[in-house]
């Protein structure tokens, strides 16, 4: 199950014959990129073992300039170059013009030691089907009213390689393994709203300890929502721990800072770099080749050196990301933020976010007198407006630091004044999936509205 150097070795090898081929039967430049994933997952389904799925399975994704136009095919035939290179051209030849149609540069990349982990390497099915199994029974044993509705554990070892026609050549490998559980608690007729929790970790010594965390997480939100009553509508505070904030502003905030937005006059923040968006509580960088402990590839879906990037500066808009496309139309750099895998063409977006932690513990922020805390938000987001409006799942009102789990509360306002209206942030931050960490905030003057 496992993999070493051979196999990323090997992976670039096919690429670059890829290129070879592409360049022979008529294109101007050409860029390809392989994966090839190694992956056994468990899954879990009404409270039991659903299944147990083993795949191993190689990508190429070809994309391909002739005369100003871009084609892109993709296929796990990896053998058949000639066929992957003719569908790239023959897409790329039916497509329109576009002037700013091309591929990057190289650049030096980093030396980054591959980041495997014997551990998960010598993982055998049967361990994993019976971890998956034991944690999600922990898990159940916390509380007997808990029913988890779906589920997961799984490893993979992956090798990337990438090389183009204008020089860039890139491989790495890397294993990982990740975990989750979603459901709800049931006590008699009352149905609890739907929680969920989960982890990912590069070494097999982690990778319990980090779901049992997480699994005892998701039970105490799950049980968290029993016995709720009807909340209050007022205008105040609202407490976000770290697993909220991110689909409750952040995910509006970064999807704004992509370059291709502020170009197509999409995006809010266009004309303003240098300016106040944020409470000075607030910084946030894009993390580029990963979070301490969880490194990422160090490069981009477009073979470029991963740099860190700062986006906020205590509440100053600082930087926009950029691929080497919106680098081009900006007559700026890019600063390596294509992402995606052989499947598909390479998209614009953050691979890492990381936001600074504050000074105030969060058990305090959390003390409100009178205020909502959001353990679950589920609702909509303009983008370019910044209007949302949801629906907190299983929160708590908090009065006279006296908390009680309400009904189904709205929350409504505006992304972009919540994030100058933040006032405070907690000293304590949280790491998800390896890729995003987080502290809890709490954001003044929003209208909640009983349910």
């Amino acid at each position: 199950m496992s993999m070493n150097t051979s196999d990323s070795a090997g992976l670039l090898a096919r690429c670059q014959e890829a290129v070879e081929v592409a360049q022979k039967r008529g294109a101007d430049q050409v860029e390809v990129y392989g994966s090839r994933a190694r992956e056994t997952e468990v899954s879990l389904e009404k409270n039991d073992l659903n299944m147990v799925r083993v795949v191993d399975e190689t990508t190429l994704g070809l994309r391909v300039v002739v005369g100003g136009r871009v084609g892109f095919a993709t296929t796990n035939r990896a053998e058949e170059l000639a066929e992957l290179a003719d569908e790239a051209l023959a897409v790329a030849r039916s497509a329109q013009p576009d002037a700013l149609a091309g591929l990057p540069e190289p650049e030096a990349t980093p030396a980054v030691t591959p980041r495997l982990d014997q551990g998960l390497a010598e993982v055998e099915p049967e361990a994993l089907v019976a971890m998956a199994v034991e944690l999600m029974r922990e898990a159940r044993a916390r509380d007997p009213r808990l029913t988890v509705d779906s589920g997961g554990v799984s490893v993979e070892h992956e090798a990337r390689a990438i090389a183009s026609s204008t020089g860039i050549a890139g491989r790495w490998l890397a294993s990982g393994a990740s975990g989750y559980l979603m459901g709800m608690a049931i006590d008699g007729d009352e149905v609890g709203s739907f929680a969920y929790d989960g982890d990912a970790v590069q070494d097999l010594a982690s990778l319990r300890p980090a779901l049992s965390a997480a699994f005892a997480r998701f039970v105490d939100k799950a049980v968290g929502a029993l016995g709720a009553g009807r909340g209050e509508s007022f205008r105040g505070p609202v407490f976000l721990p770290a697993d909220v904030i991110g689909g409750f502003v952040l995910d509006t905030l970064v999807g704004v800072l992509k370059a291709d937005g502020v170009r197509k006059g999409r995006s809010p923040m266009a004309g303003k770099l240098g300016t106040n968006i944020a409470s000075p509580l607030i910084t946030l960088t894009e993390g580029g080749g990963g979070l301490p402990g969880y490194p990422l590839a160090p490069f981009d879906r477009e073979g470029l050196p991963r740099r860190s990037t700062p986006l906020v500066e205590r509440g100053v808009l600082s930087g926009f990301l950029y691929d080497s496309y919106e680098a081009r139309a900006a007559g700026a750099s890019s600063t390596a933020n294509a992402l995606g895998g052989a499947a598909s063409l390479p998209t614009l977006g953050a691979a890492c976010i990381d936001v600074a932690a504050g000074d105030t513990p969060a058990s305090e922020l959390a003390s409100m007198d009178r205020g909502v805390i959001v353990t679950r938000f589920s609702g909509t987001h303009d983008g370019i407006s910044g209007d949302f409006s949801g629906v907190v799942k299983g929160g708590f009102l908090v009065e006279g630091g006296e908390r009680r789990p309400i009904k189904e509360t709205t929350i409504s306002g505006n992304v972009y004044e919540a994030l100058k209206q933040v006032s405070g942030v907690s000293r304590e931050r949280s790491t998800f999936y390896g890729t995003r960490c987080y502290p809890s905030v709490r954001i003044e003057d929003l209208s909640i509205t009983a349910g």
